[in-house]
């Protein structure tokens, strides 16, 4: 089973413990038989992906010389800010304290599906993140991105 697309949002909480689950809104995306994986993707948030989408995000990567030097330490880096996710029998994760800092999450936050994979996001930050954005400024800015490649 492939991952499925997901999009939207969905607000869950950090326990006691820091332990969340993903919501069931997008539980059911990822592949049951996949590992899943902690990414710290991108600044602001935790990313979560399933074992065949990390491999295809990580791969290009893969083939690099050793011997230069600049690049195997990116790669190497890469590899560094990935970690397992482990559900507890009752579907239950706790977000390492590295990944909680790095993303700002504290007791409230938000799932933001992302295509094949998800972000983990503190609700007040996604709330400052998206200040001010709407489907005509996102489009104007994709717009700008893909005429720059």
């Amino acid at each position: 089973m492939e991952m499925q697309f997901v999009s939207g949002k969905a607000y869950h909480q950090l326990d006691a413990k820091n332990r969340t689950r993903i919501p069931a809104k997008f539980r059911t995306a990822f592949p049951q038989d996949e590992k899943l994986f902690f990414v710290k993707y991108t600044a602001g948030c935790v990313a979560i992906m399933c074992e065949s989408v990390m491999e295809r995000k990580l791969l290009s990567f893969g083939d690099v010389d050793p011997a230069d030097e600049e690049t195997y330490a990116a790669k190497r880096f890469m590899y560094t800010v990935v970690d397992d996710l482990v559900e507890d029998n009752q579907g239950r994760f706790m977000i390492p304290r590295e990944y909680r800092d790095f993303a700002g999450l504290k007791k409230d936050l938000v799932s933001v599906g992302m295509g094949d994979y998800i972000e983990v996001w503190d609700e007040e930050a996604l709330t400052e993140q998206l200040k001010g954005m709407t489907v005509t400024a996102a489009n104007s800015i994709k717009r700008a991105y893909k005429e720059k490649q």
